[in-house]
């Protein structure tokens, strides 16, 4: 009998040892499973360019080149990944990488320069423009929901709202002056207008629809105080929810 036991008990103690030895030779294949980018925004000229955005729009990832135009990105899953380029005076760039788990990779991203383009705006042209830089900024970090320019085209639109009415949390409701739209997480409180902000100011009372789409560079959807950017919510409530909409600049 105690020849028996002393048999299980070093069949347990090999076991153990085996699954042990397996989670040492395992976790760095479980740790490669994560991978890095790192690349540099140049110019056509190939000079590096500072303080480039670079995202992955679908993580959630954002970063900024350095003064030497380079860029590094951690922590990200294996495989190819949609990488959106973004500088004031450039034009925005999107490309598709493979990110690998070797960390010395290395992406060479080039930007066009817009001639003249910040030469000959206005002041309020140029605030205008950093704003929806902004903008896009802000669509790479989340939370919220964000619709492009291009998605709006996307879409052959006719009202802005018919853009919207796909959107999570979003219904579409009849108004006076055609459709808006409601926020679901608000329903208890019947027609809970949105507060709506255009071009960085408030317009209380708007709805959507009197915006016309064509004129609409981007639109970021708020449900809720918690998500709501601190510039859209200060010194008024966000009880309905908010909706702060970017126009196109003329002749853009």
């Amino acid at each position: 009998m105690a020849a028996g036991r002393l048999a299980t008990w070093r069949l347990i103690t090999v076991c153990a040892v085996g699954i042990v030895a397996q989670g040492l030779f395992t976790a760095p294949e479980v740790w490669a499973q994560r991978g890095v980018l790192r690349g540099v925004v140049a110019d056509s000229s190939g000079d590096p360019l500072a303080a480039a955005d670079v995202a992955i729009n679908t993580l959630h990832r954002l970063t900024r080149t350095d003064d030497r135009g380079r860029f590094s990105l951690t922590d990200l899953p294996l495989g190819e990944v949609e990488l959106s380029v973004r500088r004031l005076g450039y034009a925005p760039k999107s490309v598709h990488v493979k990110v690998n788990a070797a960390a010395n990779d290395s992406t060479l991203i080039t930007l066009s320069e817009l001639p003249d383009v910040l030469a000959g705006m206005t002041a309020t042209a140029l605030r205008a423009r950093v704003e929806i830089e902004q903008f896009y900024r802000r669509r790479a970090r989340g939370p919220g929901t964000f619709f492009t320019r291009d998605e709006i085209e996307d879409r052959h639109a006719i009202n802005t709202s018919d853009v919207l009415r796909m959107a999570p949390g979003v219904q579409v409701v009849r108004t006076a002056a055609g459709n808006g739209i409601r926020f679901t997480s608000s329903a208890g409180r019947r027609n809970c207008l949105p507060l709506i902000w255009l071009d960085g100011q408030k317009a209380p009372g708007m709805e959507i629809d009197q915006i016309p789409v064509s004129d609409i560079e981007g639109i970021e959807l708020y449900q809720g105080a918690s998500t709501t950017p601190v510039q859209f919510s200060q010194s008024t409530t966000t009880t309905c929810g908010t909706i702060v909409v970017w126009t196109r600049l003329s002749g853009a």
